[in-house]
């Protein structure tokens, strides 16, 4: 069977069942464990699937982003770790932009004591915290159309906005990304995304590995872009690898497991991180 069938198989099979393990499509194709991973990989560069652990689903289509509430309340640990490791790339005096997101919210608190950073940021709920919190005083909000259920601006104006600066750090926050990059459901967001992209000399993703595989219809802005990716080793290992490829540094956050960080007798852990090769 020649590689354009075998992977019309795959597909097939995934069309039926949603996800297949490797070790199931072997045995189907009649073929090694390295031929699949490689008809996979082709087909996930295309955007065609997504490797999850063990095997590879058809990608999940993203039609809207969730609610800044209901984000906020998934895998807090993960965030606060990713944004921990996000917090060590800042330089003395920079002018750091935080796009809208709550992985970007975990970082403003870790940023929110260094006096000689400038924000900007077109996240409500990051604008209040900082507000609230920071020790630096310039602190400034993207305006433009506000998207009330994710608390932030959004549109040709917001993304105005940012053209206005330059910005020496940007954090960029995703709801979806693959080996393709990040993609977003709407316009309005996609046009932010882009500025945040070209004004900034340093753009650096934060995203939990619970996004990667998901996609919506509007590409944003290519893996090839970023000078980072800050993710949780949560991330399957054939997604590592293929953004290895691409050049793009790829930072892996391990969280402590909520066993460990239960237990009266055991040490405090802090989360570490690993560049991937």
């Amino acid at each position: 069977m020649i590689p354009l069938e075998r992977r019309r198989r795959i597909l097939s099979v995934l069309e039926e069942r949603g996800t297949a393990r490797i070790s199931e499509l072997c045995e189907l194709l009649d073929v090694s464990h390295m031929t699949v991973r490689r008809d996979i990989g082709a087909l996930e560069e295309l955007g065609r699937v997504a490797s999850v652990p063990g095997g590879v689903s058809l990608p999940a289509r993203l039609v809207l982003d969730q609610s800044h509430a209901v984000k906020e309340g998934i895998r807090q640990e993960e965030k606060t770790a990713i944004a921990q490791q996000a917090a060590s790339m800042v330089g003395p005096g920079e002018l750091v932009l935080l796009d809208a997101g709550t992985t970007t919210l975990a970082l403003a608190r870790a940023l929110a004591d260094r006096a000689d950073l400038t924000f900007i940021t077109n996240d409500l709920a990051i604008a209040t915290y900082l507000s609230e919190h920071a020790a630096s005083e310039e602190l400034y909000l993207a305006a433009g159309k506000v998207d009330r259920a994710n608390l932030s601006t959004e549109g040709a104006q917001t993304a105005a906005a940012i053209a206005e600066y330059n910005i020496d750090i940007a954090f960029l926050s995703t709801s979806s990304f693959d080996l393709r990059g990040l993609s977003v459901p709407t316009e309005a967001k996609k046009v932010v995304k882009r500025a945040i992209v070209e004004n900034s000399t340093r753009t650096v993703l934060l995203t939990d590995s619970s996004k990667y595989g998901k996609v919506a219809d509007l590409r944003a802005a290519r893996l090839s872009e970023l000078d980072a990716v800050i993710t949780d080793s949560g991330l399957p290992e054939p997604a590592r690898t293929a953004i290895a490829q691409q050049d793009v540094p790829l930072v892996l956050v391990d969280v402590p497991s909520p066993r460990s960080a239960a237990s009266p007798s055991a040490s405090p852990q802090t989360p570490t991180a690993k560049v991937q090769p």
